[in-house]
């Protein structure tokens, strides 16, 4: 069976449109704890501080009952937070592709704008189903403070102009000149009506209707004070508990994308305090879960199945665009 090569560029060329990232994530978050097989992330210590090594396999079952429309593969990921004063990105990915019916490589991609984009319509899938009509509860339109100005902010920005149409943004970063200039750049995005860096997480947060919490990973958590956020705030922390504490996932509603992967990386300091989750997002969307009155905080550490749906469709589309090298005959 061919094995096609898609390098970071073929990616971004073959990657779905923004709506139907945000339907491919939903499918994945729905189907975990039903028709997905996912173990917790597998995972080695690199020696550099706060640094990781993920293997995250993944099987997602069809309608097709000799299991020709399963989807199977998984994704290879390192994380080094000192990579970028080296002028290196600091996470490298990889997916690879099984045929479903014999176990043969079909593809391997570059997963960068992969982890990027489904971690995104991720987020837009809890924002959607929280959110609806895209407004704060008065109609007035919803504020959302972005934390951290990087790779995550920027596949970020665009689903919350599409979901939350005339979104004020306020963005804040350790280093103020890269919050400005993403705040320049998200002043073009559709559905942004207004967007400033500002100094301090406070000012951020405070009024917040939707906080996304992108701090990038490292030993030394940031946690805000909850004193600070809306009554019904909705926090989508993407960051584990970087800046989320664990006062407020005890308070909050609190919503994991998989039980196990949560439980499994609740340990020593990661996840210190925290309680067990209440309900998954693939419960909140199956069930159809109202908006119950109060903090809501979901936390998506990231799985296996999301990759694996997103590569999956990418590779259709890449297939029919002729993208990407045949590495065997």
């Amino acid at each position: 069976m061919p094995l096609r090569h898609l390098s970071a560029t073929e990616v971004a060329t073959a990657m779905p449109p923004l709506t139907e990232r945000l339907d491919l994530a939903d499918r994945a978050m729905r189907a975990l704890g039903r028709d997905a097989e996912m173990p917790p992330k597998i995972g080695v210590h690199p020696r550099e501080p706060g640094s990781l090594a993920h293997a995250m396999p993944a099987l997602l079952r069809g309608a097709a009952a000799d299991g020709s429309s399963d989807l199977i593969g998984a994704k290879w990921i390192t994380g080094f937070p000192g990579n970028p004063a080296a002028g290196l990105p600091a996470y490298h990915a990889l997916v690879l592709l099984n045929d479903p019916m014999t176990g043969e490589p079909t593809a391997v991609m570059d997963a960068a704008a992969i982890t990027a984009q489904r971690t995104a319509a991720v987020s837009g899938a809890a924002i959607r189903h929280f959110l609806p009509g895209g407004t704060a509860r008065s109609g007035d339109p919803a504020r959302v403070a972005v934390l951290g100005a990087g790779v995550q902010a920027r596949s970020h920005i665009p689903v919350i102009g599409h979901l939350l149409p005339r979104a004020r943004v306020r963005i804040i970063d350790v280093e103020r000149g890269r919050a400005g200039a993403l705040a320049q750049e998200a002043s073009t995005v559709d559905g942004i009506s207004e967007v400033v860096a500002v100094a301090s997480v406070r000012e951020a947060v405070e009024g917040a209707d939707l906080v996304v919490s992108l701090v990038s990973f490292g030993p030394d958590r940031q946690a805000l004070d909850p004193a600070w956020l809306s009554p019904n705030v909705l926090f989508v922390a993407v960051d584990y508990d970087m800046q989320a504490p664990a006062s407020l996932a005890r308070e909050a509603l609190f919503i994991v994308d998989e039980r196990g992967q949560f439980l499994a990386a609740r340990s020593g300091p990661v996840f210190a305090g925290y309680p067990d989750p209440a309900v998954t997002l693939g419960e909140v969307l199956r069930d159809g879960l109202a908006r119950p009155a109060g903090r809501i905080l979901v936390s998506h550490l990231g799985v296996g199945l999301a990759d694996v749906v997103f590569a999956s469709a990418i590779l259709k589309r890449a297939e029919r665009l002729g993208l990407g090298r045949i590495l065997t005959g």
